[in-house]
């Protein structure tokens, strides 16, 4: 909860307006788009769809079986069998279904549903439209026993209506029609139809008017025909009409122009692709939640992030927390209050997570809450999550070696230098004492030129591990350059710090070191300096800016620096203050 560069939030915008458009296009023609989950057996309803069956949408879509409840027994059964050929062989359907609604009225309403597949082809949802034929239908029986009326009715809508024979050819066209395609009357009667359907579509048109020949003699298709205006998509409803023997001498076909929404909802299907292939191939999990329930419906992509099957666990947003690394849960706690509570929309954050097998993987979380209540409180948000582990812990191993030095392990000077100012700052406001040693291993030099540098390299490497073996844990120990090492003691005052140091001196100067089958003896020189922050020093300091200079981080390194210096040219083998009061030799004075 980066996804998203200006490529997602332009995709995001895109889809935006085409489900604008699409809205747009589904209320003028009385017209939804539902879709069912096979996986979820969850239906999804535009608002048109809810208009259409006169249901609340407060109320929620209904489950495939209550269905039922607006249907009629026989419209019942034959929806049954077409939704389960279309899930099992994918199989298209169009039907023409008695519906009851639930103000208490009747109406008939044309369903079109078709198979999506997923890249394996096997059936993963079924989508189609419901369009509310009541008034279209009423309107073709009652010009079927009237042809005056109907002639009259149909000069004065826009609806393109048309009448041809059993092969074809031009019966009767409205005046709609004739100005949609820029042709009069005259050219058209006794002209076939099929000519002005575009070559694409003229075997499902052919197919589509095959299916008027049986009951129920209605049949729904979607062409695109040449007009004036060049290419454009319509939507047929065709009757079949049947003389007293029950032949079909004739077609009755009701067309409304659906180009623009024809388009949006093409659009938005390659759109839909285009996003499925792009969550695909950068393996991006989606995910819904409801904060009401606390349920959250995820893919599959989310599950194998994990480690889980598909539906192996019941995700919800309590177990969501308690999977977050505790670290990182608590550095996004008040970004994920601000979005419950309305103060942001998006969340995004970048956390470990438990997988399956026990071990932390990285995830990139990007949601947006897209309900609330009247107060504000999120109710229901979606998002995508990317896992990142690989490039996280890049991330990771480049910070570390910026900070450490290769041939250690240990901290090298930028890394020491961080460590510095962090334990300054802390011992700044608790006014506890701090020390910085710096040690110089004596006459190295001699060692790379007696030895070669290869024994030179593996002493270091064995004074480093001497140090780390001799030191406490809260501790720094850096490789500060060359030959050179740094110890920084948090909470320690001079005394001690002293103590402690030469103990590290004493035990670098007894100590065999067995490098490439060489025993090598060393000894070092050493330099301390103290940073206090006592009251008296505050009160002086605080009035007196070069007094207070003396206790910054570069400066207490300084005198730690200078405090070597004198070492060394005390003789070597020894540790100094940065006062010049406290001089120790390799015995200990």
């Amino acid at each position: 909860m980066d996804e998203h560069g200006p490529l997602g939030q332009q995709q995001t915008s895109s889809l935006e307006q085409f489900q604008q458009i699409l809205d747009a296009a589904e209320r003028i023609a009385h017209l939804g788009h539902w879709c069912l989950d096979l996986e979820t057996q969850q239906i999804e309803w535009s608002p048109q769809i809810f208009s259409i069956f006169r249901r609340e949408p407060g109320l929620g879509e209904p489950t495939f079986s209550e269905h039922e409840h607006y249907l009629y027994p026989e419209d019942w059964s034959r929806l049954q069998h077409a939704v389960t050929d279309c899930a099992t062989y994918g199989k298209s359907y169009e039907l023409t279904l008695h519906i009851h609604r639930d103000d208490g009225t009747d109406g008939h309403a044309q369903v079109y549903g078709t198979a999506l597949t997923k890249p394996d082809g096997s059936i993963s949802k079924l989508v189609g439209f419901v369009q509310d034929v009541t008034q279209k239908l009423t309107l073709e029986a009652a010009l079927c026993k009237r042809e005056a009326d109907y002639r009259l009715l149909v000069e004065r809508q826009n609806d393109l209506i048309v009448k041809v024979d059993a092969e074809g050819h031009f019966l009767f066209v409205s005046p709609g029609y004739c100005r949609t395609f820029g042709k009069r009357q005259e050219e058209l009667i006794g002209q076939r139809f099929l000519p002005l359907v575009h070559p694409d579509d003229r075997a499902s048109t052919e197919a589509a008017m095959a299916a008027l020949y049986q009951p129920p003699y209605r049949c729904y298709l979607e062409q695109r025909a040449m007009t004036s205006q060049g290419w454009r998509w319509f939507g047929w409803s065709d009757s079949a009409v049947l003389d007293g023997k029950g032949q079909v001498i004739g077609i009755i076909g009701s067309g409304r122009d659906i180009h623009v929404r024809k388009l949006a909802e093409l659009e938005l299907l390659r759109t839909q692709r285009m996003l499925e292939l792009a969550l695909e191939s950068g393996n991006i999990a989606t995910y819904t939640i409801d904060f009401t329930t606390g349920d959250v419906c995820v893919d599959e992509r989310y599950m194998a992030q994990l480690g889980y099957e598909s539906r192996e666990l019941a995700v919800t947003y309590d177990w969501w927390k308690t999977q977050v690394h505790p670290q990182d849960l608590a550095a996004f706690g008040e970004q994920s209050q601000q979005v419950l509570h309305g103060e942001l929309d998006d969340f995004q954050a970048e956390y470990r997570f438990r997988h399956h097998d026990g071990h932390w993987i990285w995830l990139q979380d990007h949601a947006r809450v897209y309900d609330r209540d009247p107060q504000g409180m999120a109710l229901a948000a979606s998002g995508l999550r990317i896992d990142v582990t690989q490039r996280k812990e890049a991330e990771l191993k480049l910070a570390y070696h910026a900070e450490h030095d290769p041939l250690t392990d240990l901290l090298n000077r930028r890394g020491m230098w961080r460590a510095i100012k962090r334990i300054h700052a802390q011992s700044l406001r608790a006014r506890r004492p701090y020390c910085v040693a710096i040690f110089d291993l004596d006459w190295f030099k001699t060692i790379n030129d007696q030895y070669g540098h290869l024994v030179g390299d593996g002493l270091l490497r064995e004074v480093a591990r001497l140090f780390r073996d001799n030191t406490r844990e809260s501790d720094w120990i850096a490789r500060w350059g060359g030959e050179e090492f740094l110890v920084l003691m948090p909470d320690t005052d001079l005394e001690p710090a002293v103590g402690f140091v030469e103990r590290l001196r004493h035990r670098i100067e007894v100590t065999d070191f067995c490098i490439e089958q060489q025993s090598v003896r060393i000894t070092t020189s050493a330099g301390i300096a103290r940073c206090h922050f006592d009251a008296e020093s505050h009160d002086k300091h605080s009035q007196d800016k070069p007094a207070q200079d003396k206790n910054t981080q570069d400066e207490i390194v300084n005198r730690a620096d200078r405090a070597l210096y004198a070492a060394k040219h005390a003789g070597r083998n020894r540790v100094c203050t940065d006062s010049g009061g406290l001089c120790t030799d390799s015995d200990g004075d």
